[in-house]
């Protein structure tokens, strides 16, 4: 069931993925905010062609809003991949809204591995 509800978070918050970070890595922990943005940290760095306004110091993270549907399936899916170990396939937006256009690059989508 809930892999189910990982392919359809996949399927509907995704619109395409060339030329954006992408990682496939362990969850080192997720970082939520007083208002609600927060950040997935990775075990490796996100690579591709992660968004040019991405701060070095967040070269391993991608960010959401938890005040949004999909921002909260991101948390979601990002605490219960740590909770069991996995890995964690995720690609970035290209943009760097959430934290005000610098810090981590947005997150598009996910899917647990």
């Amino acid at each position: 069931m809930f892999r189910l509800l990982v392919l359809a978070l996949a399927v509907c918050v995704s619109a395409s993925s060339f030329g954006f970070g992408q990682v496939s890595a362990r969850v080192l922990s997720v970082r939520i905010d007083q208002d609600g943005r927060g950040m997935v940290l990775f075990d490796q760095p996100v690579s591709g062609e992660p968004a040019t306004c991405r701060d070095s110091a967040y070269a391993n993270a991608l960010a959401f809003d938890a005040n949004t549907p999909g921002g909260k399936a991101i948390m979601d899916l990002a605490l219960a991949t740590k909770a069991n170990g996995f890995a964690l396939y995720a690609v970035g937006l290209g943009t760097c809204n959430i934290y005000g256009g610098n810090g981590a690059e947005d997150w598009d989508y996910g899917v647990m591995q």
